[in-house]
């Protein structure tokens, strides 16, 4: 390599091959430079951001590191951090780069973005609000700004406020989509139905808001208006390949398999056998029962496009379903590198090493799946103003029984025959869901104090001693309700606390609506030729609050009776 003499110019070439996507010749240029003057700091900066590019987010913390070690208070280098500690899913050094970053350089727009989308993203929008506005102190007139201030209030379910806010800027029109999600937590769904619907003619934003509009139908019983228009959907959208996908798997989450297998055929008649169409059906007939052919389509679909984790979780539950537990673990294991703290990789890790019945890296699977130390039911204690957990429960269901104005479950949830409410409960201003979060805190701080530290370990590494609510919410199953095993896949500790259950859950033999863990959610055969079953069963009882890892697979078994059980389960993630 012909390298110039003048650093400036240099890294000037170097800058230019990473604009121009030349991520080889980037790095080439960086170990020229690096090589050269190895105490230059925006040399070490620029290579962390190529490595990041890269995907390669150890060596970029490694480098951003050194440039810090030359410039501790750069913005930009501050910023550089922010990123790539995102990327690795370590929450508390990004938020701390991002706000060292703002410290030093108040008015720094780069910063005050990605902070703020950062706050929202990991559940805590009013923090996020308070970047914004901090932000807007400085750049009023940023849209970015502006639509992430909207963001913010809407995910504190200040819906009014959001919606005046939206309406008052000058862009407002050009943000359906969040229009339509604002509308949505209001209740006015047909509203939000036409908002979405404009929202479908831009491409980035069009599977998600053809979601969104199927939902809306979907829960309010609405099912045929949706499969009735679902062509008209399909044409505004464009007919791309990521709707088609989207549509498939929601009409089988409707339990409409035909239809959904004929928007498969139809996508591919249109576009060919495209990797998100290939995963779709990957996972349908995962569903079915025929794994081989399952792992076959999944296979081919990560093959097709080598690392994309949204593949890779159909693949690795194919490997799991077809016995190729060495692949399911491998796929993992790199998962791994690049999310470490992704729940559902780390269920397939120790799935697999469980149906191996080895050891892997000087484990067994039950150093993460110990159910006995990490599922442990809490009594509740009554919030101030309640005499008995008995009076505490009957009014916290009155309320919650208030929220549940729809007729059917999320089509992309756990739960089967039952409803959920759609506001974040977290912001709710009755007095007694306030009252509830408070009386949480005892045995959260509890949990989490009898689980210690340990560096080495994916669930007590992340313990901080400080936690957020980062997700609340109310489930009320009927006749036949359930939910299928699953994980959190962004959380850390989950939880499930008894608002209500039905008398059948008394039943010891039939343990009816009983809440279990580690069983996958299909058929997993163990080394010793039986299939993997849950581990660990959890009788319900009003009044108890269980705490276990995000990552423990947990579903229920069926209600029998006509009663409804009601839970008002939360996610917790370390700060």
């Amino acid at each position: 390599m012909n390298v110039p003499g003048n650093i400036n110019v240099q890294l000037q070439t170097c800058y230019a091959a990473l604009q121009a996507g030349d991520l080889a010749g980037a790095e080439r240029w960086y170990e020229q430079i690096s090589l050269a003057h190895p105490k230059n700091g925006d040399a070490q900066h620029l290579g962390a951001i190529i490595a990041h590019r890269m995907g390669q987010h150890p060596l970029a913390l490694l480098r951003i590191d050194k440039a810090l070690n030359i410039s501790p208070t750069h913005f930009e280098y501050l910023n550089t951090k922010g990123n790539i500690a995102g990327a690795l899913q370590d929450i508390p050094a990004a938020l701390k780069a991002y706000s060292a970053s703002l410290k030093v350089k108040p008015d720094y727009l780069v910063a005050a973005q990605n902070l703020g989308k950062y706050f929202i993203d990991n559940k805590d929008p009013k923090r996020a609000l308070s970047v914004y506005q901090n932000g807007l102190q400085h750049h009023p007139e940023n849209n970015l700004l502006q639509i992430g201030r909207v963001i913010a209030l809407k995910e504190m379910m200040l819906n009014e406020k959001a919606l005046a806010e939206l309406d008052a800027m000058a862009s407002g029109k050009n943000y359906p989509y969040v229009r339509g999600q604002i509308l949505m937590q209001m209740e006015r769904y047909d509203e939000s139905v036409i908002e979405n619907r404009n929202a479908l003619a831009e491409p980035s934003l069009a599977a998600n808001a053809f979601k969104n509009i199927m939902q809306a139908l979907w829960m309010q019983g609405k099912w045929g208006e949706a499969q009735e228009h679902i062509d008209a959907y399909l044409d505004k959208a464009g007919h791309s390949v990521a709707v088609h996908a989207a549509a498939a798997r929601l009409l089988d989450k409707a339990d409409d398999s035909p239809a959904a297998y004929a928007m498969l055929a139809h996508s591919v008649a249109r576009h060919g056998p495209q990797p998100e169409i290939l995963a779709a059906r990957a996972r349908f007939k995962l569903q079915d029962g025929d794994m081989d052919a399952a792992y076959t389509d999944a296979l081919a679909a990560l093959t097709a496009r080598p690392g994309d984790l949204n593949l890779m979780v159909d693949y690795a539950d194919g490997a799991l379903a077809t016995g190729r537990h060495e692949e399911a673990l491998h796929a993992a294991t790199e998962a791994l590198k690049v999310v470490p703290n992704n729940q559902f990789w780390i269920a397939v890790k120790a799935t697999a090493m469980r149906a191996m019945g080895s050891n892997h890296e000087g484990h067994d699977h039950r150093y993460y799946m110990d159910t006995d130390k990490f599922v442990v039911p809490f009594q509740l204690e009554p919030p101030e103003g309640y005499e008995s957990l008995t009076e505490y429960n009957t009014a916290l269901k009155a309320t919650l029984d208030e929220m549940h104005g729809l007729s059917e479950h999320p089509l992309d949830q756990s739960l089967r025959n039952g409803t959920q409410t759609v506001q974040d409960l977290r912001f709710a201003k009755h007095p007694i869901l306030k009252a509830h979060f408070k009386a949480l805190e005892k045995p959260i701080r509890a949990y989490m104090k009898m689980l210690g530290r340990d560096e080495t370990h994916p669930l007590l590494r992340r313990n901080t001693g400080e936690y957020l609510i980062a997700g609340a919410w109310s489930v009320k199953l009927r006749k036949k309700g359930f939910h299928v095993p699953h994980v959190h896949p962004e959380g850390w500790i989950s939880s499930a606390y008894y608002v209500d259950v039905p008398e059948e859950v008394a039943d010891t033999e039939k343990k009816a609506g009983w809440i279990h863990f580690g069983k996958p959610p299909f058929p997993v055969m163990g080394a010793d030729g039986k299939e993997l079953g849950y581990e660990k069963i959890v009788q319900p009882k009003v009044g108890t609050l269980v705490l276990f890892p995000s990552y423990m697979w947990h579903g229920t078994n069926p209600l029998m009776q006509d009663a409804s059980r009601m839970t008002l389960p939360i996610d917790v993630v370390p700060i």
